[in-house]
């Protein structure tokens, strides 16, 4: 009987879980000294336990939850991640000036002002200073373009700290233009500037000059990096010359905020690039900059974006273990955010701040290659979970936009950086997810993801030169049922961008199959183009080529039949071509350097016809793209 009990508790405890949750919850609480029967029963209990931690099973996944693996918020543990949280403690008001400076220079050029429009402005200033006690105090500082002309000229040619304060407070009053009530930025000052062309003048002369007149002052000559900033605060004239630096950088940023002219905008950002280095000695403002550019790279036209992004690559390298986490994760965050509002133009914009986020992994490999591990991880986990288990939420977020925009992202950079960095083992995993993926979702409302998922396994094995299968899941395609039953459908607008799931209706018109089909031409012709001159090529297409003939066998669309017939006529000569010249080789098949010099002078050439046919699909993708 005691041989009975033990097999029966077996039993229990793999195929009952109340009994085996009973045996977990008891077992802390129970201290007593257990008899030899049910000392062996958690013994085995324990060995079980032992063995589910080395090999965990399909329980085990049950128990995750989905909506703890966060895509987007897979940095934020990083220490990089909260550099933008710096805070400007410094007060931000006009610059002090020198009195007798600023009459002179008023008192120089005060027979050029004509006596109307000084009463226009004595009139302005009593208007402003109607409600208040001590109106008689307050200084009425005027830019006119003489007085803006005087100033210049003591800047270019003298250097003179005095002209240059002058010019960025008044700068900073054409920066804040509109913004401050009634024009009052200080208890006895007021700031104002004559007339439109003064404006513009006193704005591009502080843009254009500021920088180089830094530098002048302070005996910079040449390049300077962000060590020989720091130094620069033991000279005597850094103090100087850092108020004046921070008001440029301040009244700058303000500027690009709020102007809504893009020429202006995108004019201040490229000063600002000039002068980043001198942001090392401003880390608060430096955040600033960095977030101000974030959000330009990502919501900004495709002009602003680019130079947006350029600040943000020369910020990463400057200052490149200080900055690059909080570069990298700020956009990276901010890249997946955007898939949460769709935009008209997101089918061209998306892959320009996905090559830009790209270019910026790119400048630290060491740092880009542990977070893309850590970002993988994440979606192998969940793409796991979602196979295990089938868990809705899990599904629903492997076909959001956050995934899939951070899996291309991750194609991307291994493309990118595969042939001069160790990246196998990201290709890899990769690989098995891009995998996993298509075979997730194998219905016809599908097809744009097991599109896009091809499309990546070809790109990988064009930039790694490592042979990846994709014929089975362009294969499949064919196999998608459609039927002309019921009303007939409306035409609606699709944005591919922003669903990776069709509409049911879009199953049952003639156009579904027909682009079905044209995927699986493309895709197939795109693989075939990559392996068209290897050794081992008429065995790779075979199995295709009678797949795609009894395809055409029994469809009854002519035009799609014209299609695949021409593709098959393409492929069989290249094959016939392949074997004859294999066929004339003398070296062994054990030969791999022989194997790999195969057919090379032909491919490089690009005269042979699958290639031209090859050209010619890729031409016709690009005009229907430019079409739509």
């Amino acid at each position: 009987m005691g041989k009975l009990g033990k097999k029966a508790r077996k039993f229990a405890k793999k195929n009952l879980q109340s009994v085996e949750k009973r045996y977990r919850k008891q077992k802390p609480f129970l201290k007593r000294k257990f008899a030899k029967r049910d000392a062996r029963r958690y013994a085995e209990d324990e060995e079980e336990e032992e063995k589910m931690v080395e090999q965990p099973h399909k329980k085990r996944c049950i128990e995750e939850n989905p909506q703890d693996i966060v895509i987007d918020a897979v940095f934020d543990k990083d220490e990089g991640g909260g550099a933008l949280d710096g805070v400007d403690s410094d007060t931000d008001g006009y610059l002090p000036e020198d009195s007798d400076f600023t009459n002179a220079i008023v008192n120089g050029t005060q027979g050029k002002t004509s006596e109307t429009e000084l009463k226009k402005k004595t009139r302005k200033l009593g208007r402003l200073n109607k409600k208040q006690s001590e109106s008689d105090a307050m200084k009425l500082k005027v830019l006119s373009g003489s007085v803006l002309s005087s100033c210049c000229n003591l800047v270019d040619e003298e250097q003179s700290v005095q002209a240059l304060t002058s010019l960025l407070n008044w700068y900073r009053a054409a920066c804040l233009y509109g913004q401050e009530p009634s024009g009052i930025t200080s208890p006895d000052t007021f700031y104002d500037i004559e007339d439109s062309d003064t404006f513009a003048n006193v704005l591009v002369f502080v843009l254009q000059k500021a920088d180089h007149t830094f530098r002048s002052i302070l005996g910079l000559s040449g390049s300077a990096n962000k060590e020989k900033i720091l130094k620069l605060k033991n000279n005597p004239k850094w103090d100087s010359v850092e108020p004046l630096i921070r008001s440029f950088f301040r009244s700058t940023m303000r500027l690009v905020k709020q102007a809504s002219d893009l020429e202006i905008t995108v004019f201040a950002l490229t000063q600002l690039r000039v002068s980043i280095v001198f942001f090392a000695a401003f880390p608060e403002l430096l955040n600033k900059l960095i977030k101000l550019s974030i959000d330009l790279w990502v919501t900004g036209e495709e002009t602003l974006s680019q130079q947006a992004f350029l600040i943000l690559k020369d910020i990463s390298k400057v200052f490149n273990s200080e900055c690059f986490d909080a570069c990298f994760i700020n956009m990276y965050k901010a890249f997946l955010h955007d898939f949460d509002t769709p935009k008209a133009d997101s089918e061209k914009r998306l892959p320009l701040l996905r090559d830009s986020l790209v270019e910026i992994c790119s400048q630290d490999m060491q740092k880009s290659y542990t977070k893309a591990c850590v970002s993988i991880t994440q979606l192998a986990k969940l793409l796991k979970m979602a196979l295990a288990t089938k868990n809705k939420e899990a599904v629903e977020k492997i076909h959001s936009g956050h995934y899939t925009s951070c899996l291309d992202l991750w194609v991307s950079f291994i493309a990118a950086n595969v042939q001069d960095s160790d990246l196998q083992s990201l290709l890899y995993t990769v690989i098995q997810v891009i995998n996993g993926v298509a075979t997730l979702f194998i219905g016809p409302r599908y097809l744009l993801l097991r599109v896009k998922c091809i499309q990546w396994l070809n790109h990988l094995s064009r930039a790694s030169g490592i042979f990846i299968p994709i014929t089975s899941l362009v294969l499949d395609m064919l196999e998608y049922k459609t039927t002309n039953d019921g009303e007939k459908q409306k035409k609606k607008k699709l944005e591919a961008v922003s669903t990776v799931k069709l509409p049911k209706n879009w199953l049952k018109s003639q156009n579904f199959k027909e682009q079905c089909i044209f995927s699986v031409i493309e895709l197939l012709a795109t693989h075939f183009a990559q392996w068209s001159f290897h050794i081992s090529f008429p065995e790779l297409a075979t199995i295709s080529i009678m797949r795609l003939k009894k395809f055409n066998e029994r469809s009854t669309m002519e035009g799609l039949k014209r299609v695949v017939k021409r593709f098959i006529e393409q492929v069989e000569m290249n094959i016939e071509f392949v074997q004859m010249k294999r066929d004339e080789a003398a070296f062994s098949p054990n030969d791999q350097q022989a194997i790999e010099t195969f057919l090379q002078l032909e491919k490089r050439s690009k005269t042979a016809p699958y290639t031209q046919y090859y050209q010619s699909i890729i031409d016709r993708g690009l005009g229907t793209k430019v079409k739509k």
